[in-house]
């Protein structure tokens, strides 16, 4: 065997011992990690007037969840889900504690913005987001 054959073979036996010890340690990485359902909590939605700070009841508002994603330079928001309301002016929905997320309360003429860091928002937390009148 020569010494170049011999080289060759060491490098393709580093590289296999490199490549192994990289996927066992991104097995045991993703282990210690919570699963999606374990990071997904419910909450409440509340659209409430600006002017008068009661419910908008039988307005059926729809809400929109834009959760973050990073795009070419900057962070985009595409929409992840779209709720109506219900009568009473408010919604439940699931969402990631992991995640940052935008919520809009879109209404007949009314618009109600807010944002959500990680970890903010708790299980069974009610939110009560104000809409401004466009008129």
């Amino acid at each position: 065997m020569s010494l170049h054959n011999f080289i060759n073979m060491l490098t393709v036996r580093k590289t296999k011992i490199v490549i192994c010890i990289s996927v066992i340690a991104l097995l045991i990485s993703n282990c210690n990690r919570k699963s999606d359902s374990e990071n997904q909590i419910t909450i409440k939605i509340n659209s409430i007037d600006s002017k008068t700070k009661q419910r908008r009841v039988n307005l059926f508002d729809t809400v929109e969840v834009r959760k973050e994603k990073f795009g070419y330079l900057t962070k985009t928001f595409p929409v992840e889900k779209k709720y109506i309301m219900d009568s009473m002016g408010s919604v439940k929905i699931k969402i990631d504690t992991t995640k940052l997320y935008k919520v809009f309360v879109l209404g007949f003429k009314a618009f109600g913005p807010e944002m959500y860091y990680p970890g903010y928002l708790k299980d069974g937390q009610e939110i009560n987001i104000e809409v401004i009148s466009l008129e």
